[in-house]
């Protein structure tokens, strides 16, 4: 029986996602994807910019940049409503108000295909320990209190039982993983059923020189989408809404591809979307939440965990988001620096997240699509507050005050807030391009202190070696230490996933041990008891 520390099933974009950030810090990695390739359909249509952020951290921003030049924006092709293609466009804003992108992030929205990164992503694990196991499919998942156990089907017809120490479930919301550890879903539920399918076809007289990137459409019915797969203006995703037993039939789908543009004499030719797959797939659109995210050694993640309809690309960017908040923890719990405990904090962490995000998904697709229950963008939550806003509450949060409710909270006002994700400041280079403080985060705890903050510097080095546990410290001049809420002698911990896990706003008090405290601060983070405890 072969050993392996993480073994991941699904090898679609939280899958390598979580992989991608594993192997960063060093974690060896096994991923096993029953389809034989990346799957090529764009559905996730761009990343925003905290996803990006993520990815930046990671060391992938330039191969995305590389792919999708920053000078290529989201208003180059905008997202537009219309009874049909061709009818009078409808423009769309960012449902819940624009991203104000610099202010808040170095990253920017960046128009991507999830084929197209998931090719990235394949390409940069290729390079690293990762074994990447295409056209295999998991069963026999046991579990006990030292690992899992999974059996692995290969292509070539062999099997082979593999040992993990942690098994990160991020196989979709159809996935067996979750139905085996009998985890129950609850949430607005299902929408709609989808048909999607890549076409060919000349919809210029439709468009009529309009740029689109997504065209929400009411015919043939409401749930009905068409964007481009390329710069050709020839290949298209087009993906309509079915009733609930209707059969899937290539006919029929061009029949509502001709009423979804207003061209019924228009000719098109269906294209697969991938290696051994039909032109045609089907699948619920809807929105629900795993009841819980862990069970025992087996982590939840991505769709597995939640699923949420595709607009405002929020499902996505959740999953990744999961995947970023697991990694460091496993990371830090198989090099010995955390406590197994600590990964019971992913749960309390990013459920509420998951529970919010599939509400707004919800909400943003019935104001997309015009479906029942939608009444405008009144009722949706401001965008930067859903990216930069969130709260996390658990014990990996030692300095966070008492829970402020379920809102996410105005990122501008922030600024350092135990709990939250750290600001982002521009930081001059001697003329070289501004970097974020952003990218101090990834590796380690990180300890931020003002410009008299030698003490606090000093008790985090001290701490790190009765620890055993790296910590990097930085001091910021003033220009720097404001935003993040300290005062020339105060001090910050940073997570390595760039939320913040504690603050003093000023030096020790008289009577305060500076060592003890930042001692106990990074045993808490870590789930470890305090130093010199039995």
């Amino acid at each position: 029986m072969r050993q392996v520390p993480v073994l991941i099933v699904g090898g679609s974009l939280t899958g390598l996602s979580a992989a991608l950030f594993l192997t960063a810090h060093g974690v060896p990695v096994t991923v096993v994807e029953r389809r034989p390739a990346v799957l090529a359909h764009p559905r996730l249509r761009g990343l925003l910019p905290r996803t990006m952020e993520l990815y930046r951290q990671a060391g992938l921003e330039p191969d995305i940049l590389a792919v999708c030049p920053p000078g290529v924006s989201a208003g180059h092709l905008p997202s537009v409503h219309a009874p049909t293609l061709a009818d009078e466009h409808e423009v769309l804003g960012d449902a819940g108000g624009d991203s104000t992108g610099a202010e808040l992030s170095p990253c920017a929205f960046v128009p991507i295909g999830q084929h197209e990164l998931e090719g990235l992503l394949v390409e940069r694990l290729r390079e690293r320990d990762c074994e990447l196991c295409f056209g295999t499919e998991a069963s026999g998942l046991a579990q006990d209190e030292d690992g899992v156990t999974v059996l692995l089907h290969r292509p070539d017809g062999t099997a082979e039982t593999v040992r993990a120490r942690w098994l990160v479930a991020a196989d979709g919301a159809a996935g067996a993983v979750r139905r085996r550890l009998g985890i129950a879903v609850h949430g607005p539920g299902t929408l709609f059923r989808m048909a999607t399918t890549h076409v060919e076809a000349d919809l210029a007289p439709a468009l009529r020189g309009r740029p689109v990137g997504m065209a929400y459409l009411d015919r043939p019915a409401p749930g009905t989408t068409l964007g481009p797969l390329d710069a050709s203006g020839r290949r298209w995703f087009f993906a309509t809404a079915l009733p609930a037993d209707a059969p899937v039939a290539e006919g029929d789908l061009l029949d509502r591809l001709r009423a979804a543009t207003g061209l019924p004499e228009l000719r098109a030719r269906l294209l697969p979307q991938g290696p051994d797959l039909p032109p045609v797939m089907a699948f619920p659109v809807g929105a629900r939440v795993a009841e819980r995210f862990t069970e025992g050694r087996v982590l939840l993640a991505g769709d597995a965990a939640h699923l949420m309809p595709p607009t405002g690309s929020l499902g996505g960017h959740t999953g990744v988001e999961d995947a970023h908040n697991l990694a460091w923890k496993l990371a830090a719990v198989l090099h010995g620096g955390a406590d197994p405990a600590l990964l019971g904090t992913y749960d309390a962490e990013r459920r509420p997240v998951a529970e919010r995000n599939a509400r707004e998904a919800d909400l943003r697709a019935r104001a997309r699509w015009r479906l029942p229950g939608h009444e405008g963008d009144a009722r949706l939550t401001d965008m930067d507050r859903l990216l930069y806003g969130g709260v996390y509450r658990s014990f990996a949060v030692p300095g966070a005050s008492p829970p402020p409710g379920q809102d996410p909270l105005d990122p501008r006002t922030l600024g350092g807030v135990p709990g939250t994700r750290a600001p982002h400041v521009p930081v001059s280079q001697d003329g070289a391009a501004p970097v974020s403080t952003l990218d101090l985060y990834g590796t380690c705890p990180v300890v931020l202190v003002g410009p008299d903050g030698d003490t606090w510097a000093t008790a985090a080095d001290r701490a790190a070696k009765a620890l055993g546990v790296p910590v990097e410290v930085y001091h910021l001049d003033t220009d720097l230490s404001a935003p993040h809420g300290l005062g020339l002698a105060g001090a910050l911990l940073v997570r390595p996933d760039g939320y913040v896990a504690w603050r003093a706003a000023d030096g020790p008090a008289p009577a305060e041990d500076a060592d003890a405290v930042l001692a106990s601060v990074l045993a808490a983070v870590l789930g470890r008891p305090p130093v010199g405890s039995p």
